[in-house]
């Protein structure tokens, strides 16, 4: 099988362009706040982070297992980089200082389809403290799966005090 880089890499575009229009909209410094161009609709998967961590993962845990919580913010669809499938669910930090963010998709599709997710976990004045990138999450048609993101850095102060899902789409192969 062949895997191709395409999806990845779009990814990577998609970031980039991201970053660098983060500041465009609003005069809230990148805060969807007011935001009349549809910039809300990145914000509306957001979930506020706990003041202690939720659980702590033990050293062997897989972070793509099913985490046990049930996600119940409402579906993070209206942005064309979010699939309507995708709701952000808790969020908080393992023992390690690594923040996390349980990801619930629910495949609106009745064939298996795959997951791209990326998270973006920011501090109070919504400047970005970490990201975490989970890549070909595998949900069985009309099936619910949730996804464990885990962050890319630690964040052993604690800075990050939100999660929302950046980016979220869906394909029918894997990438």
């Amino acid at each position: 099988m062949v895997r191709k880089q395409f999806p990845f890499a779009t990814a990577l575009v998609v970031v980039a362009t991201l970053a660098s229009i983060s500041a465009c909209g609003s005069e809230g410094g990148g805060s969807s706040a007011g935001d009349t161009k549809g910039g809300a609709a990145l914000g509306k998967g957001m979930a506020e982070l706990p003041v202690e961590p939720t659980e702590s993962p033990s050293p062997t845990e897989d972070p793509t297992d099913d985490p046990t919580d049930d996600p119940t913010d409402t579906p993070t669809g209206g942005s064309a980089l979010v699939s309507p499938d995708i709701k952000m669910g808790t969020c908080g930090w393992g023992s390690d200082g690594i923040p996390y963010a349980n990801v619930k998709i629910t495949n609106s599709d009745s064939t298996t389809s795959y997951y791209t997710l990326m998270v973006g976990f920011v501090d109070g004045n919504d400047k970005a403290v970490t990201t975490g990138f989970e890549s070909d999450a595998k949900v069985a048609g009309n099936a619910s799966k949730t996804v464990k993101v885990v962050g890319l850095l630690a964040d052993s102060s604690k800075k990050a005090k939100k999660c929302r899902v950046s980016l979220g789409t869906k394909s029918k192969t894997a990438a």
